[in-house]
């Protein structure tokens, strides 16, 4: 049937209504949402600074301005490789006397946390004031090693455990 000029123009088409694809926005979102909330966390992590130091310090209930003697440091070296002057193990440096090194208990890599524990009682004992004690780490130390080595000293009535990564230092050589 032919239609006037003027009423061709008004027909529609008897089509349903087009509803757009929203299947490549949808898979945007999946892939961009976890992404994103991934991005938070390890953001997160990464600005969560290490401290193993006992709670609830802080306050300023010290002496002051004193000169007298300064406070005896006790650190504890923890090692996994061998290099030049490096065993796997503990060297512990008291003031006072040479230092104490506590080899691996077997080539497996495992520590002698036992023989830790032991030489970290028999210092309390001759420093019974003492309260902090340093944790120097090389770096291939794994982290676990590091918190059973933190969870000792805190058994054996060190407190105040302050972590420190090993540094290397050159001299003159003059």
């Amino acid at each position: 049937m032919a239609y006037r000029p003027s009423e061709g123009r008004n027909q529609k088409n008897q089509s349903p209504p087009v509803s757009p694809d929203l299947v490549p926005i949808m898979n945007l979102f999946m892939a961009l949402i976890p992404f994103l909330l991934m991005l938070i966390v390890i953001s997160q992590v990464a600005l969560v600074a290490l401290n193993f130091s006992a709670s609830g310090g802080g306050g300023g209930g010290g002496e002051g301005g004193g000169g007298g003697e300064t406070a005896k440091e006790i650190k504890v070296i923890v090692m996994a490789s061998e290099g030049n002057q490096i065993f796997p193990g503990f060297e512990i440096r008291e003031p006072g006397s040479g230092p104490i090194t506590i080899k691996n208990a077997d080539n497996q890599g495992s520590f002698n946390f036992i023989a830790l524990n032991t030489t970290l009682g028999n210092i309390k004992a001759r420093n019974q004031q003492l309260g902090d004690i340093t944790i120097v780490v090389y770096p291939d130390v794994l982290y676990g090693t590091l918190i059973q080595t933190i969870d000792l000293c805190k058994q054996n009535g060190f407190p105040n455990v302050i972590y420190k990564p090993a540094t290397v230092s050159y001299g003159s050589g003059g």
